[in-house]
């Protein structure tokens, strides 16, 4: 692996693998920083086989293009913190093949008063905590003033948002609500791809790269037995909510907090899509947390009292989706009133 990191401004960073270059991987630094920032990250994923070049923030929307274009492999645009918003809205017309949002600031979050908040709202990592102390070229103070407002859509490509749970900046509950899929870090702050726990981070990234760059993946597990498969089903029901269900019924009964590891365990659910299930049903008001999926969660509300609608509302955000018409309206309505005649009790049989 070679690396090549200039003085802040001057060129960008970037970090080559010494085998086959599998992709390429275009960061945009977010607030206050710089490119020499991602050397670990860089060298990271470079020794997983992918070309990382970091532009400095002063770089132009041509620059950026360019330097997707030059990329060999896959080329993939990322993002962190106001260079996620950056990512995303030159992502529309640089087309690259995937997009990564780290850290996207949509909704209000606290701003640090001092320097010792600031460090401690970006990174949880005690070596990235001392790069950012011993860099001269960091700037301290930058995460004050108006962000550009978010495109309306993602574009038509590959897309992995990486948020980190207990980010004070960026609240984490913004960035649930805006998309259906988000991988969500337990415990993480605003930078994750240079927290505590940026192995795992760089581990779910490469995991997405392999599947963009050589169609890499796993096979979806079969239906469990006693249950038919999904997409054999006369109505489509989304992962999402068949999740968010089998959640509910791990709660109903529970006397005490049951963490988010143990429902996972337990229900067959990947733990980063029920940490922002969980979420999503702790703001509708059907479960209470203590301290998240680390203290655990219950039923906020009696069991007969929450019905299979609340569940489908606060997964979906609707009971239906159908085209105009009277056939359809009724149709709408029939599903709306099934749901809301049953109650979650249900799911225990």
């Amino acid at each position: 692996m070679t690396a090549t990191v200039p003085q802040r401004g001057q060129a960008p960073a970037v970090f080559t693998p010494t085998a086959a270059v599998r992709g390429t991987v275009v960061v945009l630094v977010g607030r206050g920083e710089h490119p020499g920032i991602y050397t670990r990250f860089g060298t990271r994923l470079a020794f997983d086989g992918y070309t990382v070049v970091v532009p400095p923030a002063e770089a132009s929307d041509a620059e950026i293009g360019d330097a997707l274009a030059a990329g060999e492999g896959a080329r993939v645009l990322l993002g962190s913190d106001a260079g996620a918003l950056r990512a995303w809205s030159v992502a529309a017309t640089t087309r690259p093949d995937a997009l990564v949002l780290a850290g996207v600031p949509l909704g209000e979050g606290d701003v640090p008063g001092d320097h010792d908040a600031e460090i401690a709202a970006r990174t949880a990592c005690p070596i990235h905590r001392q790069v950012l102390d011993a860099d001269p070229d960091f700037h301290w103070g930058a995460l004050t003033g108006e962000l550009p407002e978010p495109p309306q859509t993602l574009p038509d490509v590959p897309t992995l948002v990486l948020h980190g749970e207990a980010d004070p900046i960026a609240p984490v509950a913004a960035v649930t609500a805006r998309f259906a899929d988000v991988a969500v870090v337990r415990d993480g702050v605003h930078d994750v791809l240079n927290d505590q726990f940026h192995r795992i981070v760089a581990a779910r990234l490469v995991t997405f790269l392999e599947g963009v760059a050589k169609g890499a993946g796993f096979v979806e597990p079969a239906a469990r037995e006693g249950t038919k498969a999904r997409k054999a089903a006369p109505l489509h029901v989304s992962a999402r909510l068949d999740y968010g269900l089998r959640a509910i019924a791990e709660l109903i009964g529970a006397d005490a907090p049951v963490r988010c590891e143990n429902v996972a365990r337990s229900r067959e659910i990947p733990l980063n899509s029920l940490v922002n299930i969980m979420i999503q049903l702790r703001k509708a008001g059907l479960v209470t947390s203590r301290r998240g999926c680390e203290g655990g969660y219950l039923l906020a509300r009696d069991a007969a009292d929450i019905t299979l609608a609340d569940v489908v509302r606060a997964t979906e955000g609707a009971i239906a989706t159908v085209p105009d018409g009277v056939l359809w309206a009724g149709l709408e309505q029939s599903v709306r009133q099934y749901l809301e005649e049953r109650s979650v009790l249900e799911l225990r049989s």
